[in-house]
């Protein structure tokens, strides 16, 4: 029986590759830095994953005293671990990079076979951006190193869409530029699916999306459909945008990369090859369901 360590493991996308390894019958070591959110279920529907795990190592990879060891025995790494928000601690560069290369020194200690590991679709379009350099600069380490690796470049998670349907029954929805820039985001579970086939494909790197494209537009429409409401449409124009980006700038540079990701973001048309088959329409459903 394959031995799996999930890195990452609960993020949204950590906690249903927990849940797809397992189903698929390896041993599942988890490295999580939170106990708390580890007992807890994740934000939107991603499943709890304290039942599901064989292992847990509590540690921050980014304190490597606190990860020793943390390869042994493990047949296969998989890491989406990365920040997707502030905490006003750690830079993108801590844990993008420094953490996973920390993840990377042990798994080559351990005599890992093959490392797994998620970064960004069209990440040559936007290394303008912190957290998307960070990533890429581990790409390439782990590219070189002797270790056989897969890079996962999926679209966006449904996690990062998921709060539209309580902003429309808020009774206001916000978008940069026009709207009609086109993606197709990839709900997590079948994300993970592409992410445990990985272990067995010789794919250098694999692109995913879900299975339906969208503009941001059709994906407001279809939220304030699904809210039975007819909210206020705020769209800024992208000088305004990218105004009011450079001056979180000036306070908070944490904030700032975030923002920056996502205005970028609404400049382009990112459509990636599609695989699964959870529909967006289903997932707004469900968020109906979630508090305001």
């Amino acid at each position: 029986m394959k031995k799996v360590l999930v890195a990452g493991a609960t993020g949204y996308l950590g906690r249903y590759a927990v849940q797809e390894f397992k189903n698929r019958g390896y041993q599942v070591r988890a490295l999580v830095r939170n106990p708390e959110k580890f007992k807890k279920p994740g934000p939107f529907f991603a499943p709890s994953i304290e039942t599901l795990v064989d292992e847990v190592v509590f540690g921050d990879a980014t304190k490597p005293e606190t990860i020793t060891g943390l390869c042994d025995g493990i047949d296969v790494v998989f890491s989406s671990l990365g920040m997707i928000k502030p905490d006003f601690e750690h830079t993108n560069f801590d844990v993008d990079y420094q953490g996973n290369m920390n993840i990377l020194a042990e798994a080559l200690n351990s005599g890992v076979k093959k490392f797994i590991y998620v970064s960004v679709f069209e990440a040559h379009r936007m290394m303008n951006i912190p957290n998307v350099q960070a990533h890429e600069k581990f790409v390439r380490e782990l590219q070189a190193a002797s270790i056989e690796s897969t890079i996962i470049r999926p679209n966006g998670f449904f996690s990062e869409i998921g709060q539209f349907v309580a902003r429309a029954r808020r009774g206001y929805m916000i978008w940069v530029g026009d709207g009609y820039q086109r993606q197709n985001p990839v709900h997590g579970a079948d994300l993970a699916a592409v992410c445990a086939d990985a272990v067995d494909r010789s794919d250098r790197e694999i692109e995913v999306g879900g299975p339906e494209v969208f503009t941001y537009h059709e994906m407001v429409d279809l939220a304030c459909e699904i809210a039975g409401v007819q909210p206020l449409l705020l769209p800024l124009p992208f000088w305004l945008a990218d105004g009011l980006v450079g001056v979180v700038g000036l306070f908070n540079r944490d904030v700032h990369d975030v923002a920056l990701f996502a205005t970028t973001l609404s400049k382009m048309d990112f459509v990636s090859p599609k695989y699964g088959t959870h529909r967006l329409r289903d997932f707004f459903n469900e968020c109906k369901s979630l508090p305001i």
